[in-house]
């Protein structure tokens, strides 16, 4: 124990302050006890008799010489008894007190364990359910947090760190084929023995490769930012028709090529909290999707359902359908369907859509049927 130097400091200057208090008891017991020499000889010197007499009258019980003597016992054992209490209440001061002492002492190597498997990555701190209330039971708790913001910290990183890696490695992997495309056309273009109309054709399928290739790079930094939480979202209480109108013009090119019709079921007063652009740019994709599976000459539909817990949006239409295991895999980042319609498909639109209406405090869901329908909804808890 006395190998701790707090320990052995603490030791020294309890033991330094008793000698103090007993030299200061020393000088308070002699002078007790020359104070009462001093009362009794002063009593012989203020009385007229002498000492026989005054023995005799039973004013004084002992001579000078008797007195002198009891004094030297007295003063004996009043120094033995005062000094016998004045250790013991030491020792037991001592014991206390170095318990008292133990108790923060204990506390920091704890943490200073601790801190020492959190540098070596071992996030898991003491347990201090057994502390009762007060500074040291505060402190642990604090302590406690502390650790676990790191750790939270630190996993975060760790995420952030491999979603950049994957995100990397997907968006190499999506440019090369286009990337391998334009090289091949770029080849080409430059053989003098191809004719002026084919280059021109080759040109339009350049541009259309580097269109796609804008459009990758634009919606994965918009994935990126949504999933990194660097997208803070301008949220108003405004009418959700006008948000839904945005979207359907955004697709009407597509599907007005299609002969389709976008039929909207929403009542002008609903309101809904949400980022105009971007909730728009969610439906955009819902929309678009909805428009390459459903079939020429075809309904979508967009219906809008309001309660006191909820608002629904439903993008419904009556093309192929998903397949149930496809389900669960259509929002992940790149999942392309073995059905799909679209050879350019990237599989990231429905990703997106999800970030955006989580992002927004909703959540989305999808139901469909094998050659029937397909339904997505977007659930909004009213606060």
């Amino acid at each position: 124990m006395f190998r701790n130097k707090e320990v052995r400091d603490f030791t020294i200057k309890y033991i330094l302050g008793l000698i103090i208090c007993g030299i200061a008891l020393y000088f308070i017991i002699k002078s007790y006890i020359n104070n009462i020499d001093l009362i009794y000889h002063q009593e012989i010197i203020n009385s007229d008799s002498n000492y026989t007499s005054l023995l005799e009258t039973g004013r004084i019980s002992h001579s000078p010489a008797q007195y002198s003597q009891e004094i030297r016992q007295l003063r004996t054992e009043l120094f033995v008894m005062c000094y016998v209490i004045f250790l013991i209440i030491g020792s037991l001061g001592y014991i206390l007190g170095l318990r008292l002492y133990l108790i923060p002492m204990k506390a920091i190597a704890t943490v200073r364990d601790n801190s020492q498997n959190v540098l070596e990555g071992v996030y898991q701190p003491p347990d201090f359910s057994n502390m009762t209330e007060g500074d040291i039971s505060q402190f642990y708790s604090m302590y406690t947090k502390m650790v676990t913001a790191i750790k939270q910290s630190k996993d975060k990183e760790a995420k952030e760190k491999i979603f950049l890696q994957d995100l990397i490695a997907d968006i190499s992997h999506q440019l090369k084929t286009p990337l391998a495309t334009l090289t091949i056309y770029q080849d080409l273009l430059c053989n003098p023995n191809v004719s002026e109309t084919k280059k021109q054709e080759m040109l339009s399928l350049m541009g259309g490769q580097l269109s796609r290739m804008e459009w990758l790079i634009l919606s994965l930094l918009k994935l990126a930012r949504l999933e990194s939480g660097a997208i803070e979202f301008s949220i108003k209480k405004q009418p959700l028709l006008p948000t839904i109108q945005l979207a359907v013009q955004n697709v009407s090119m597509l599907s007005d090529a299609k002969k389709q019709t976008i039929d909207v079921s929403c009542h002008p007063d609903i309101i809904l909290p949400h980022d105009r652009d971007w909730l728009a740019e969610a439906l955009t994709n819902i929309l678009k999707n909805a428009t390459e599976y459903a079939p020429m000459e075809s309904t979508i539909e967009v219906s809008v359902e309001q309660s006191h817990v909820m608002t629904l949006i439903n993008v419904k239409d009556y093309g192929i359908g998903i397949d149930q295991e496809a389900q669960s895999k259509i929002f992940k980042r790149f999942y392309r369907a073995k059905s799909e319609v679209n050879e350019n498909s990237i599989g990231i639109g429905l990703s997106l859509s999800k970030g955006i209406v989580e992002g927004q405090g909703g959540d989305i869901t999808v139901q469909s049927q094998i050659g029937k329908y397909t339904c997505f909804t977007l659930n909004f808890y009213n606060k």
